[in-house]
């Protein structure tokens, strides 16, 4: 193996595999889902949905000659050390890729293995789950159901274990490494490496010992998901794409549409919201811009001067589109940009509908009559400030204790020359993970996201053009971004065409990624299922199904669970 691969510089690495990293959860901008419920809750209330599918199917006889031994619930993270780090040039240079199972439910040779897809995100055990995983949904109520083993499998360069460790990884490293093909490529292997271990491997679809391998995911994993039924359909026999944006990364969705409908939810759960809120960025972006001084500005919104990045300050110093740079209106139209992706951040976790949710305080925020637009501003920083998750989008935490102020800097990914806004406009998080996620937008996996003139925020037009210099801005003008590479590579702009089956997705309606995924039925075998109260994901939670669920997610987990069976069925070699 390679001395250059392995966990990246600037994690304490200990020994080669340390049991665990620290206890943050992947998927940082979605950990807001979490609701600090027992967990023996959630299965109580859930058992009165299942009871009838449960009580209905009796479970076949359990091959124990080749069911795994140790057989228990496994929280401690794997590491496959033979992942290749190019699976497309030949090379045989290898990394440690993390991963997680649970085979507590696991009933031999015959019996699915659930595929959980990580994303965007250090990957580390979900703590309100008690086998670790990030979806209770799927590892304790659909695998004890069908009997199934579950495994988890960490992004290439998310997290401390990564393909090139001991230095930065170079613009055309990334360019060759840093993609969904690669990352596809990471899930084949490891699927094999773990059926073998399950003693499936050698079990074709003509023998009932075959085991069937179904993909899951939300959001970016949810695309993942679908792509590797596309791509890879000799080895994925479902799957289950939640918010799966594939129409965004196809380039076909209206780059409006994800605004639009985070300032519909907003009115929806708060009404008046829009009108409040539209109304006071009208007049703050003003203010801010005709402000003496950033400093002035700044302090009128309690953020600390003291970390205003230097490209606001100094824009001459950082030359980009700004022929004559005006400091506050930069910085104006970087406060227009936090406040939109933070409530898209909040809308992303606003299930189930109610009071606590940080969209329904941010709308309040706006629609207090005695405040003027800077102190509403105020306000809701210091909101973002006080929401004990904003730690896992953010490393660097607003709201640090040693600071009564707000820290503007914390949005900005790592790198050089970064941005508050970056290439992914819904926000690209902080740290490192912020930093590979920036670049994969700058590359191929390229979303259109813009601001129209029916949301509540100001309005701001999305371009290529500007992407374009802002990536190269912080790349180098070798990075050229490639938004419609993706789409004739993996050719899921038509799936129809490319032959796909088995692949459902679901969606909260409430979600801004609905905008971009599909919500009716694509064919017989592509369906879509849509729930009304949902927001990003729902049907996925770190917490999985609790008695907090509405009625239209609680059906909505029977018929996931019910199509899963029927394909689970029909892929079953039939009886001579």
């Amino acid at each position: 193996m390679s001395a250059d691969y392995g966990a990246i510089s600037g994690f304490d690495q200990g020994s080669e595999h340390p049991s665990q990293q620290s206890r943050r959860i992947s998927n940082a901008s979605k950990i807001r889902e979490l609701i600090a419920k027992p967990w023996v809750r959630a299965v109580a209330a859930l058992s009165l949905v299942f009871i009838v599918i449960l009580s209905s199917i009796s479970s076949p006889p359990v091959d124990t000659s080749e069911t795994v031994s140790d057989a228990t619930t496994e929280v401690d993270p794997n590491f496959y050390p033979d992942q290749l780090v190019n699976h497309f040039n030949g090379d045989k240079d290898t990394w440690s890729n993390r991963y997680y199972v649970s085979t507590k439910y696991w009933r031999g040779p015959g019996h699915p293995v659930f595929l959980i897809i990580g994303g965007e995100g250090v990957l580390d055990p979900n703590p309100l789950s008690s086998d670790g995983l990030l979806y209770p949904f799927i590892s304790q109520h659909l695998a004890p159901h069908f009997g199934a083993a579950v495994i988890e499998i960490e992004h290439r360069f998310y997290g401390p274990y990564q393909p090139i460790m001991g230095r930065e990884p170079t613009t055309a490293e990334l360019v060759e490494l840093l993609t969904p093909q690669q990352a596809l490529a990471d899930m084949v292997q490891l699927v094999k490496h773990f059926k073998n271990e399950l003693h499936c491997l050698k079990y074709d679809r003509s023998s009932h010992k075959y085991c069937p391998v179904i993909t899951v995911g939300g959001s970016y994993p949810g695309f993942l998901s679908a792509m590797f039924r596309v791509q890879y359909p000799d080895v994925v026999d479902i799957a289950y794409a939640s918010s799966a944006p594939l129409k965004l990364y196809d380039q076909t969705a209206n780059q409006y549409a994800y605004y639009d409908i985070v300032t519909a939810a907003a009115e929806r759960l708060s009404p008046g919201c829009a009108a409040a809120v539209s109304s006071a960025l009208d007049e703050a972006k003003e203010l801010i811009k005709e402000a003496s001084s950033v400093e002035e500005a700044m302090k009128e919104m309690n953020m600390c001067y003291d970390t205003v990045p230097e490209y606001i300050i100094e824009p001459l110093k950082h030359p980009w589109k700004h022929h004559h740079p005006q400091p506050t209106s930069i910085l104006s139209g970087d406060v227009m940009m936090a406040i939109g992706f933070s409530f898209a951040d909040f809308d992303m976790d606003a299930y189930p509908p109610g009071p606590d949710l940080g969209l329904y305080k941010a709308c309040k925020i706006f629609q207090m009559e005695d405040a003027t637009p800077m102190e509403k501003v105020r306000n809701f920083f210091q909101l973002m400030a006080e929401d004990p998750d904003m730690s896992e989008e953010y490393p660097d935490r607003p709201g640090d204790e040693d600071k009564d102020c707000f820290d503007l800097s914390v949005f900005l990914p790592d790198g050089d020359n970064a941005r508050i806004t970056t290439s992914d406009w819904s926000g690209s998080g902080g740290g490192i993970d912020g930093k590979m996620w920036d670049f994969q937008l700058c590359h191929t996996l390229v979303d259109a996201i813009g601001f129209s003139k029916e949301s509540m925020f100001p309005a701001r037009k999305w371009t290529y053009e500007d992407l374009t210099k802002y990536c190269q801005l912080r790349y180098g003008k070798e990075l050229i971004p490639q938004p419609l590479a993706l789409a004739r590579n993996l050719h899921f702009d038509d799936l129809v065409k490319a032959g796909a089956s088995n692949i459902l997705f679901t969606n909260g309606l409430q979600d801004m990624w609905s905008g971009g995924s599909y919500l009716e039925d694509v064919s017989d075998t592509i369906l879509a299922l849509n729930f009304e109260n949902g927001a990003h994901h729902s049907d996925l939670t770190h917490e999985g199904p609790t008695d907090k669920d509405t009625e239209d997610i609680k059906e909505g987990y029977v018929k996931i669970t019910e199509i899963l069976e029927k394909w689970l069925h029909d892929i079953k070699p039939k009886e001579q």
